[in-house]
């Protein structure tokens, strides 16, 4: 009798052990994880297993939260994963909880050295600025920070931006940037100090202002013109026939604002006019009225018939009468 009952209780056991066990599925959790991903997801985090295959992909896709920043960790435990389950309305009698009671989650980090990113922007820098007939020097103004992005590095772009184009020398200014599929994670001023140094015209001696500029008044020398206003002059025949706008002192460099070519005629000068029409020219004294340069047009007078009269300068002492 005893027999009976025992296979009996057996029996019963084996027949309902399935259904007892329908549904059941297990979580157990990693210890420590490194995602590339942005959001945190039970499958992430744990292995889900069980019987029911729609229950475990259904648990598994949960969202968590969003993964920690670069350089830094999360921690997820039980209680806060079971807050989930019953968020997402399943039924946590069911779940149940193996080996680690927590996981530490981390994402995949790469830190940028200061050094790395002044170097780009070095690089950069050195192929915008001009080379040619001139000596230049790049000093970094300070190594920026380290940065920490949360990616491989081989998924990071490093861009570079010149801040004012127009800018060759001095105090000048990059950004430096770094992104990763359109997502960009820091952005960083570099400043660097550019010294160029050239040869340039120079004054010998002091200068009047008017005085014709020859080779007996000025010289060439290597300069720092770093600081220099206006454009310098890298050779001797580029001064040819000027003459300086200013009193100029001795070695001084020469630039653009100091020096003109003089006028063609002055304003007050006696000219030649020349009317010159088919068949027949005609040549008389002339007063100019304007200051003017070969080919302009300008004013003047008529000595004899004290007409006004405008032509075209066709030499320091000639000028064509057009009407």
């Amino acid at each position: 009798m005893i027999i009976r009952m025992t296979l009996f209780s057996l029996l019963m056991m084996l027949t309902f052990l399935p259904n007892v066990l329908a549904g059941k599925i297990e979580i157990s959790l990693k210890d420590k994880v490194i995602l590339e991903e942005d959001e945190i997801t039970i499958k992430d985090i744990s292995t889900v297993t069980g019987d029911d295959a729609g229950l475990i992909n259904e648990v598994e896709s949960i969202v968590i939260g969003n993964a920690p920043g670069a350089n830094s960790t999360r921690r997820i435990n039980k209680s806060f994963i079971t807050m989930r389950l019953k968020s997402a309305n399943i039924n946590v009698s069911d779940i149940t909880f193996t080996d680690a009671k927590s996981s530490l989650v981390s994402v995949e980090s790469t830190k940028i050295k200061g050094f790395e990113i002044a170097q780009k922007a070095k690089e950069y820098l050195l192929d915008f600025l001009p080379m040619d007939d001139r000596e230049t020097t790049v000093e970094l103004g300070r190594i920026p920070a380290n940065q920490w992005v949360p990616k491989r590095r081989d998924k990071i772009d490093l861009n570079i931006t010149l801040i004012d184009t127009s800018k060759d020398r001095g105090k000048i200014e990059l950004v430096v940037s770094a992104s990763s599929e359109g997502k960009r994670f820091f952005k960083v001023p570099v400043y660097f100090n550019v010294r160029v140094f050239e040869f340039v015209a120079i004054a010998k001696r002091k200068m009047r202002r008017k005085q014709q500029i020859t080779r007996e008044n000025i010289y060439i020398a290597r300069r720092d013109t770093t600081r220099m206003r206006g454009v310098a002059f890298s050779s001797i025949d580029d001064l040819k026939g000027m003459t300086t706008t200013a009193p100029v002192l001795a070695n001084t460099i020469l630039t653009d604002h100091m020096v003109e070519i003089p006028p063609t005629i002055s304003q007050g000068s006696l000219v030649k006019l020349i009317v010159q029409k088919s068949g027949f020219k005609i040549v008389t004294k002339g007063l100019a009225q304007q200051t003017g340069y070969k080919g302009e047009v300008i004013r003047v007078k008529n000595i004899n018939s004290k007409k006004m009269l405008y032509g075209t300068i066709v030499d320091s002492d000639s000028v064509h009468v057009v009407y």
